[in-house]
């Protein structure tokens, strides 16, 4: 029988966010196939637990790499990780491999499949799981004894004290800063986290989205400063970030939520452009590497906002700040 008080459970609408598997198809794995088994409160609402969302999540890694549901619906979380990992042995190593150090994180959450698995290519580093833990105990000792670069929390729904709570386990583990997966929140809290050092991320994620993130908040102190006499060709920002918000809670009458993703990306790159100028020159080679970045950054924005025009005629959006 589970303790409805001690654990934390979730409800379908949280999971579909959180494991990016429909409504409809969790119900039909779980009456079909009995692949999960809700518990039930006293007043008939299902509620599913850490260990459905982890075995939801392994399904469907899984069911996308070519297996039946049917056949491995009955199977266990370690049966499901043991068929992951035979999977990902008999692919053989991967020929776009980095050859950058990992990022160790910690993991404030239910796991994500083969987290380090992610195909990003030499110019960001894989992760690398040194710990896991439920979300409550990331000011544990355990968490900084790990030693990890950074951590990832997995949130169904934020809280007015989240962003709080989450920079008190950033300080404490000594961590660089955290990627904050979560399914609802609101507006003010997803603000609040959408700094230098968190990135808040919207489920459902996949492996290379938070591979990418990750390497976006894991910057060493010591960055070069970007010459602001080689930003001549970078062209200026046609969004502000007033407008990419305005965009990504745009009402349910979008009927596409690819603006939303796109303001996202956008969001993103913003910050890495800016995060390039702000840096601090250690020689002359480094200043021209983040030169570099920076102005690949720019063009990528500047490329990424003439598919936001396409998208803003297209669902006819208006801004209120310019």
């Amino acid at each position: 029988m589970v303790n409805l008080e001690k654990s934390q459970l979730y409800k379908i609408g949280a999971i579909a966010r959180l494991t990016g598997i429909t409504p409809v198809t969790i119900r039909m794995w779980q009456t079909r196939y009995d692949a999960v088994k809700p518990v039930r409160t006293e007043g008939k609402q299902r509620l599913y637990t850490e260990n459905d969302l982890t075995k939801l999540s392994l399904l469907k890694e899984l069911t996308e790499q070519g297996d039946s549901i049917g056949m491995i619906a009955s199977l266990s979380v370690d049966e499901l990780e043991k068929r992951l990992n035979e999977l990902e042995a008999k692919r053989g190593p991967k020929g776009n491999q980095s050859n950058q150090a990992p990022i160790k994180v910690a993991l404030l959450g239910y796991g994500i499949p083969q987290l380090s698995s992610a195909e990003v290519g030499s110019h960001a580093a894989p992760l690398e799981l040194v710990g896991q833990f439920n979300p409550e105990n990331a000011l544990s000792k355990d968490v900084k004894a790990c030693e990890p670069d950074l951590l990832i929390f997995q949130i169904a729904s934020l809280q007015p004290d989240s962003s709080d709570f989450i920079h008190q386990a950033i300080k404490q583990s000594e961590a660089m800063g955290a990627c904050v997966v979560y399914a609802f929140g609101p507006k003010k809290v997803i603000r609040n986290l959408s700094t230098d050092t968190t990135m808040p991320l919207r489920a459902p994620v996949n492996v290379q989205e938070l591979t990418l993130a990750a390497n976006h908040l894991v910057r060493s102190a010591d960055r070069p400063q970007i010459d602001e006499e080689g930003e001549g060709n970078v062209q200026q920002r046609r969004y502000s970030d007033s407008q990419l918000w305005e965009v990504v809670n745009q009402p349910n009458a979008i009927q596409c939520e690819c603006p939303q993703h796109l303001s996202h990306i956008l969001f993103s790159l913003n910050n890495f452009e800016s995060y390039m100028k702000d840096c601090e020159n250690r020689n002359t080679k480094d200043a021209e590497v983040h030169q570099y970045l920076h102005n690949v950054a720019a063009e990528s924005r500047a490329c990424l906002e003439k598919a936001m025009d396409k998208l803003v005629e297209h669902e006819n959006l208006t801004f209120k700040s310019q």
